[in-house]
């Protein structure tokens, strides 16, 4: 009796192992998946769900066609002239792209440093973005904030979301 008992428990036991390995490699598999997506201004906007709640201090975004770990390029022409300079809220020198040719609500791209020498109005760039995760609780407005989904990770600054979006001058690059 103990011998069936001991053969059934490790019958049961490599049944778990063999459904644990089949889940995380399906799992791990997801995250290869990663994909490429170019996006306009428009398209980009329209591409996110946002939830903002007031009562209960909370803000999710999530994308339709975005999933963590793809690559988002949102390609578009500068809508006004590049200037470098201090920002208040990023609290840093950048230069403002805003971009949103085809668009009502443009968007501003800031980079990490002085390149106005090199975008001017009505060029057509490229802004390479790395969509993620994240889930933490933030103090804004006299407030804490749940802050969770699916952003840009170069819109997360000094470990918070500000809503600004900061690049790297290698991400940004003139296509026409």
């Amino acid at each position: 009796m103990k011998t069936k008992i001991l053969i059934l428990s490790i019958i049961v036991l490599l049944a778990v192992f063999i459904a644990g390995a089949f889940i995380l490699k399906s799992h791990n598999n997801d995250h290869t998946k990663a994909k490429t997506i170019v996006m306009d201004v428009g398209e980009y906007l329209n591409d996110g769900i946002y939830e903002k709640n007031y009562t209960t201090h909370e803000f999710h975004l999530e994308y339709r066609s975005l999933d963590p770990g793809d690559i988002l390029i949102i390609k578009d022409k500068i809508i006004q002239k590049p200037k470098y300079g201090f920002d208040d809220v990023t609290k840093r020198n950048v230069t403002r792209l805003t971009i949103g040719g085809n668009t009502t609500w443009p968007i501003v791209i800031y980079v990490d440093r002085d390149v106005t020498n090199k975008y001017k109005m009505g060029d057509l760039i490229e802004i390479k973005l790395h969509i993620k995760h994240y889930d933490f609780y933030e103090e804004w407005n006299n407030a804490t904030w749940h802050i969770w989904g699916e952003f840009p990770k170069e819109a997360i600054i000094d470990g918070k979301y500000s809503g600004e979006i900061i690049v790297p001058a290698s991400q940004v690059k003139k296509v026409g």
